[in-house]
């Protein structure tokens, strides 16, 4: 097997509990202002860039549902949370970044969010700076589930497709990485993942500090 040298990580839910304030805020907007939004499309939204969380929500609530409207009064809620509850990071996130430093692995994130949230996320956390390489939701024609997105943050390396892992909270991002070629580690976060979806995984760990006794394996 070839070791690992490269591993892109997915952001919200993966490196950072943010799901949990995308969930809260869409379901307390919907019950503010009537909406009426199952709670099951916003999980399935989650891992998708806002044109595709679009997409989605006209599929579903019909092509007049207004969506733009919606999205700037979810975001004062969501702002208005994050007033309160401070960002935070996934366990396990700095033992796993500080190994991989250690061991000169390099690290990239893949995210569907926008760069100027992306980044005042990160640096919220105190993550900023601690990736080589970043692809932002801006950077991309296509959303998870497709795979242009871990091709764009492969592309940016030197490394062949076996020396990389993809880790990933949702079925979205799952089906993404692999799409692309990529063995995916599944971190498991809020919304539930098929399990034909699940079984693509190369691996499932409860959080990131197990991944670096996965990689130590892989890398032996």
């Amino acid at each position: 097997m070839d070791k690992i040298k490269l591993c892109i990580f997915d952001m919200d839910g993966l490196l950072i509990d943010s799901e949990k304030i995308y969930l809260f805020s869409a379901l307390a907007c919907s019950e503010k202002y009537g909406y009426r939004i199952p709670e099951e499309l916003i999980y399935r939204t989650m891992g998708n860039n806002e044109a595709e969380t679009k997409n989605r929500f006209l599929q579903t609530m019909g092509g007049d549902f207004p969506f733009d409207e919606f999205l700037e009064k979810e975001w004062v809620i969501h702002q208005d949370y994050l007033l309160h509850h401070p960002m935070e990071k996934k366990k396990g996130v700095d033992e796993l970044l500080s190994y991989l430093e250690k061991e000169k692995i390099a690290k990239a994130v893949a995210t569907s969010t926008q760069r100027y949230y992306a980044d005042q996320y990160l640096k919220s956390v105190g993550l900023d700076g601690r990736f080589d390489h970043i692809v932002y939701g801006d950077d991309l024609k296509e959303s998870k589930p497709r795979p242009e997105i871990y091709l764009k943050a492969a592309a940016a390396f030197p490394y062949k497709k076996e020396e990389i892992l993809a880790f990933e909270d949702s079925g979205n991002g799952i089906l993404s990485a692999v799409s692309a070629g990529l063995k995916v580690v599944h971190i498991p976060d809020l919304a539930d993942v098929a399990d034909e979806v699940k079984e693509k995984s190369f691996a499932v760990l409860d959080d990131l500090s197990q991944a670096v006794k996965l990689i130590e394996g892989m890398n032996r």
